[in-house]
């Protein structure tokens, strides 16, 4: 990358302040129009809730992990869903509904139960033996997958709220997560 606008797509940073905004919980990202006028380029990092193992020799995947770029077009506020961590279940996925402002939907798929972590992006799955295997990492620890029982290779243990992470044996996975990064 040799030009600022390659950095700034509206045009080479003159005066744009980056801004974000983090949802622990559902909520609504409303784009100002300042946003708009800067050129409605948006970043959405978005994770799905992690998996909880519905037994004490299992463990539970990471949710998918997401980062996006869009466009929005309008100041129309956008849905964003938090998906609750699995318990003894599969973890619920997280919406960016960027669509209604002009932008797209982004899904980040919930983990698993019992470790499986298939069609979805991100290193999120869990270790996959007592004694042999180690889980994901997840994305900066986000979406990361849980240890089982024993197994001494690392990987989560107890998830962390709005994380992503799964649980290992039978405790919950940790809740999802989303960052909107823009500038204006």
């Amino acid at each position: 990358m040799s030009n600022l606008t390659d950095f700034f797509p509206s045009g080479g940073g003159g005066g744009l302040t980056p801004k974000f905004q983090e949802f622990n919980s559902s909520g609504t990202f409303t784009p100002t129009q300042a946003l708009i006028d800067a050129g409605g380029y948006i970043e959405v990092f978005l994770v799905g809730g992690g998996g909880g193992a519905s037994v004490s020799y299992e463990g539970g995947a990471g949710g998918e992990t997401i980062l996006t770029k869009m466009y929005l077009t309008n100041t129309t506020g956008c849905s964003v869903t938090i998906g609750a961590g699995g318990a003894a279940a599969n973890g619920g996925s997280s919406i960016f509904a960027g669509n209604s402002a002009g932008g797209v939907s982004v899904t980040s798929l919930g983990g698993q139960l019992n470790g499986e972590q298939s069609n979805k992006m991100g290193a999120g799955y869990s270790a996959f033996s007592n004694s042999v295997g180690s889980p994901g990492n997840g994305i900066l620890g986000y979406g990361s997958g849980s240890s089982i029982g024993n197994n001494t290779k690392g990987g989560i243990t107890t998830a962390k709220t709005n994380s992503g992470q799964g649980g290992r044996n039978t405790v919950t996975g940790g809740s999802g997560y989303c960052l909107i990064k823009w500038y204006e």
